[in-house]
C-alpha cells in the first residue's frame, strides 16, 4: 500500500513539474519551460513535494518578470535576469537554499541549447537570488531586492 501511495505521489509531483502545455517560443525555436526528463530528474534528486514547490515558484517568478519587463528582454535580458533571481529567491523561502540550487543547477544542466555564456549568466543570477532569498523575510521582499538589482547592474543582464 505504501508503494502505491509513493508512486501516486511522484506521478502527481511529475504532472505538476511538466509544463501544461508544450509551447514552442518563435523567438529561438525551443521549447520553453521544464521537460519531463527534468521532472523526473528533479523528482528523484529534490523530491516530489519541493520539485512541485520549485515549479510553482518558476511560474510566479515568470509571470512576475513579465508583469514588470518588455517581453523582449524575457531572454536574455533584463527580464531574464530578475526572472532567475526572483525563481531562485523563492525557492531558497520554500524550500530552502541548498535544495533551491539543486533544482536550479539540474535546470541548467538540463537546458543544453544556449551558449556557454547565457549559462554563466544563468548560474550567476540565480545564486545572487538565492542569496536574495536567504535575506529576504518573505516574497515581496525578495521581489524588491531583484529589482533592484536589476536596476543597479548587481545581475548580469546579458550573456
Amino acid at each position: 500500500m505504501q508503494s502505491i501511495v509513493i508512486l501516486a505521489l511522484i506521478a502527481i509531483a511529475a504532472i505538476q513539474a511538466a509544463p501544461s502545455s508544450p509551447k514552442i517560443d518563435k523567438a529561438w525555436g525551443e521549447p520553453r519551460g521544464s521537460t519531463m526528463t527534468e521532472a523526473v530528474k528533479c523528482l528523484f534528486l529534490v523530491g516530489p513535494f519541493d520539485c512541485a514547490k520549485a515549479k510553482t515558484d518558476a511560474d510566479n517568478a515568470a509571470a512576475a518578470a513579465r508583469e514588470s519587463y518588455p517581453a523582449d528582454t524575457l531572454h536574455n535580458g533584463i527580464g531574464d535576469a530578475f526572472r532567475h533571481c526572483y525563481w531562485n529567491a523563492l525557492m531558497t523561502l520554500s524550500i530552502g537554499r541548498n535544495q533551491a540550487k539543486k533544482v536550479a543547477d539540474l535546470h541548467e544542466d538540463n537546458n543544453t541549447t544556449g551558449p556557454l555564456t547565457e549559462r554563466e549568466m544563468d548560474l550567476r543570477n540565480n545564486e545572487i537570488g538565492r542569496q536574495a532569498g536567504s535575506e529576504s523575510k518573505n516574497a515581496d521582499e525578495a521581489r524588491a531586492k531583484c529589482h533592484t538589482y536589476v536596476s543597479t547592474g548587481h545581475l548580469t543582464l546579458k550573456p
